[in-house]
């Protein structure tokens, strides 16, 4: 069986980005929250000092010196964070409030090394997310990413979520919106946190680095100031500690729901079922999307289990088979049943299977097998599996969450989230 690849806007949609995107000069992008060392701002021409509470406009570069740091707040309570010796240009930043899908967003690091938080625009318009380097174009999944760029080289590693990285060139233009397309594109999820992305400078696809200990990563080429460790998607700050400037996000409200949960991504969102969008609050992180999903957890690391072995009931699911068709695809509703999910702590490995029926009477027998990482999260093996697993767990197991995908033919593939619980 072939693994279904993610599947990214083309350069026409990037194309059409410009043409609908509203990007003016001067309009409010955010604010600074946090600011220390040489911090200048070039608008219109002209050099400026940025200090905190400052607005920050789309048009404006944003320049660190050797010893300066520059915290964002941006208008969709997304979060930039500019580290030293860093150029960043704020190109385009419209977020809309009362329809977020319809939010465009582009940034530009010209040089240095930056860390991104998606905000409500990201999220509810990843089509319409775009960040450029001299050679690399970078498109989201959900995410909070730290980019080191230099005219030669980009890297990026991911804190949260996942990224979708290819180098600029041809079908991947500067310009262009949202993720390119492309055989050259490649991910990289928090699921490997101690890896990043290297592109170089001729076109070539990116090169996984995995051993974040590499004097190259970029947060060893520039070290975070110890604010950032207390950022998170979609908090604002409430409160700075003199000493340090170490900011507390608010306080995290507990609301009685299930703590796995998916939504659809707005721009294909159907009437009455829930958007991503919708399911994102202060206390949960999104860990992993495809194409129409994405998962959410309570956020940070979750306490599991030592040993023993924990089998799961399936509570819950959405899915579908889409059929390939000009335009993207049609989606038809499957049915999913027998669901199973084992979980064994004593090697940290899993099982799943599930039964897909569809409308047209056509039964397909999935499973997969995969491993248990120790931020909680499930990653099947393609070797033991006819489907692509990608899921989370909470607190001592008690719900877990995935996301998967099945190619059954060449035009045709199974595509759906579940949730599980003890």
């Amino acid at each position: 069986m072939n693994y279904m690849k993610p599947h990214f806007l083309t350069s026409l949609l990037g194309f059409l980005w410009l043409l609908t995107g509203v990007a003016v000069a001067g309009q409010e992008a955010g604010k600074v929250v946090f600011a220390t060392g040489s911090v200048q701002v070039e608008r219109n021409g002209a050099m400026m000092s940025l200090g905190k509470d400052a607005v920050v406009e789309v048009g404006d570069r944003i320049i660190t010196g050797a010893d300066g740091h520059a915290h964002l707040r941006m208008s969709d309570q997304g979060f930039i964070g500019v580290r030293p010796g860093s150029r960043l240009h704020i190109e385009a930043y419209n977020y809309e409030a009362a329809s977020p899908a319809a939010s465009r967003v582009r940034i530009f690091l010209e040089s240095g090394t930056s860390r991104t938080v998606s905000g409500r625009a990201g999220e509810a318009a990843r089509e319409h997310y775009r960040f450029n380097t001299p050679v690399a174009a970078i498109g989201l999944r959900g995410t909070d990413y730290v980019v080191f760029a230099s005219t030669e080289v980009t890297r990026v590693s991911v804190l949260r979520g996942a990224v979708a990285v290819s180098p600029l060139g041809e079908g991947c233009s500067v310009e262009g919106g949202g993720a390119c397309n492309g055989p050259l594109v490649r991910e990289l999820s928090a699921a490997t946190p101690h890896a990043y992305l290297e592109v170089r400078k001729g076109g070539m696809a990116p090169q996984i680095i995995e051993s974040e200990s590499n004097r190259d990563a970029p947060s060893k080429v520039t070290p975070p100031h110890p604010g950032e460790g207390s950022v998170q998607a979609n908090r604002e700050y409430t409160s700075a500690q003199v000493a340090g400037e170490v900011f507390v996000p608010a306080a995290v409200i507990n609301a009685p729901r299930p703590e796995i949960a998916w939504g659809r991504w707005s721009s294909v969102a159907l009437p009455n079922t829930p958007t991503l969008v919708s399911q994102l609050s202060d206390d949960r992180e999104i860990t992993f999307s495809n194409d129409l999903f994405g998962l959410v957890r309570p956020a940070g690391t979750p306490r599991l289990p030592t040993g023993g072995e924990i089998s799961m009931s399936y509570a819950h699911g959405d899915a579908y088979l889409r059929t390939a068709a000009p335009g993207g695809g049609v989606l038809s509703p499957v049915a999913l049943s027998n669901g199973r999910l084992d979980l064994d702590f004593n090697r940290r490995q899993f099982a799943t299977s599930l039964t897909a029926a569809t409308q047209a009477g056509a039964v397909y027998d999935l499973q997969a097998q995969g491993s248990i990482h120790w931020q909680g999260m499930l990653l099947g093996d393609p070797g033991r599996s006819n489907m692509n697993v990608s899921g989370a767990l909470t607190n001592d197991a008690r719900e877990a969450g995935y996301l998967f995908d099945a190619r059954v033919n060449p035009a045709q593939t199974l595509i759906g989230a579940t949730r599980w619980k003890r």
